[in-house]
């Protein structure tokens, strides 16, 4: 962390916590081994794809299990098991040698999406279709509520053979936004799938997207299982502050950030965005969307262009320019903290979304202290060594 402050914690014996590491094949979830890791890493991203980052070391207890099958990139998942509890699940996607053993690289669940392209045309207009038929028919059109898209163009790419990794698109069918957005993704263009989610999560008035993972509660004689769940939050994840309680706080040699950095940057600073949909010339589609309450108390006009190649939907473009606006006219400052995995706030408590109260009391480098409303957009846990460290970015509310 970039010029990181550090301070020391009340001291106390720092409870153990229990790491299981369960290797499953990709497309059956079928358990192959469990493992032991080193070094290990995991991050959560709100509406992006964390990544694990960890050793699986090569030994004469762990050979004749198999490792180099359980790991096969492309092929396999690892979960991460703490204490009981189900926190990180993803795709590996590359293996290398690593001293004792090797070392692999996985993302979550979303990045298969990545590797996924819609190959005949869908979209919400059925003047633009063979089959004016649903997605779940075998047909190419989309319902048109926000949260609808994503469950057809996931359920598009499950259809296929060999395209289903066996995650559960119920909770996307389960109630509508209210929001319909005109969509339109055309097979000889290729766009891909996790793509076109994300920018439409990115539209003004979107939404958050995930996959939620867990154990099943044991009933009728069943043993608990894994499940994976893709989830649509609107208008977003997370609880707010007055809902979530949570204070991270610095000061007095208590309290549960260790080091932070609270960075200023007004470099990125925009008060009018140009957004550019798909077209050419004068017949591509421009948008524009301006700050004007910040201009009217005494900011400079700042300019900024962001390119939606593809996208000729005038409203499209125009809810992502907003989107985009929204977000640069926060000057992009997204202060981190480094905190305790077992001071309150505890992890586990709290997750990518919620906001939280982050106080740092006076000091040298904050004669004045400083204190503020975030919101948590991404956690990374690493317990390679010693006491779980927790990294939080966070970004203004």
């Amino acid at each position: 962390m970039s010029q990181m402050e550090t301070f020391g914690v009340a001291s106390s014996t720092q409870p153990e916590h229990t790491y299981t590491y369960l290797f499953c094949d990709l497309r059956t979830d079928t358990l192959i081994a469990e493992l032991p890791m080193s070094g290990v890493s995991y991050s959560y991203e709100l509406n992006g794809i964390g990544t694990l980052r960890g050793t699986i070391p090569y030994s004469d207890e762990t050979l004749p299990l198999d490792p180099e099958t359980a790991s096969t990139p492309a092929r396999t998942v690892v979960y991460v098991d703490r204490d009981g509890v189900l926190v990180w699940g993803g795709i590996i996607w590359t293996r290398q040698d690593a001293a004792g053993g090797k070392s692999i690289a996985a993302s979550e669940f979303l990045s298969y999406f990545q590797h996924r392209y819609v190959k005949k045309t869908l979209a919400t207009d059925t003047s633009l279709l063979i089959d004016p038929s649903y997605v779940q028919n075998g047909g190419q059109r989309l319902y048109s509520d926000q949260r609808f898209i994503i469950w057809s163009l996931l359920r598009y790419a499950q259809d296929q053979v060999g395209g289903s990794i066996g995650l559960d698109l119920d909770p996307l069918a389960s109630s509508a936004t209210g929001v319909s957005r005109v969509a339109s993704y055309f097979g000889y263009e290729r766009p891909e799938i996790y793509k076109a989610i994300a920018e439409l999560a990115a539209s003004d008035d979107g939404f958050d997207f995930g996959v939620e993972l867990g154990w099943t509660s044991a009933a009728n004689n069943q043993a608990p299982r894994r499940f994976r769940r893709v989830r649509a939050w609107y208008p977003r994840r997370g609880r707010p502050v007055a809902e979530s309680g949570l204070v991270f706080s610095k000061g007095g040699g208590a309290g549960s950030i260790l080091a932070y950095d609270w960075p200023e940057d007004g470099t990125a600073l925009v008060t009018e965005m140009s957004g550019l949909g798909g077209g050419s010339g004068e017949a591509r589609v421009v948008k524009t969307a301006s700050a004007t309450d910040m201009v009217s108390a005494g900011w400079p006009l700042l300019e900024g262009v962001d390119t939606f190649d593809g996208i000729v939907d005038e409203a499209q473009v125009q809810g992502l320019t907003n989107a985009s606006l929204a977000a640069a006219s926060q000057a992009n400052v997204q202060p981190t903290f480094e905190v305790s995995a077992d001071t309150d706030p505890e992890f586990g408590s709290y997750s990518v979304g919620d906001e939280a109260l982050f106080v740092i009391d006076p000091e040298r480098q904050s004669p004045s202290g400083r204190s503020g409303v975030l919101r948590i957009i991404s956690i990374e846990n690493t317990s390679a060594s010693g006491p779980e460290r927790i990294r939080l970015t966070c970004a203004a509310v």
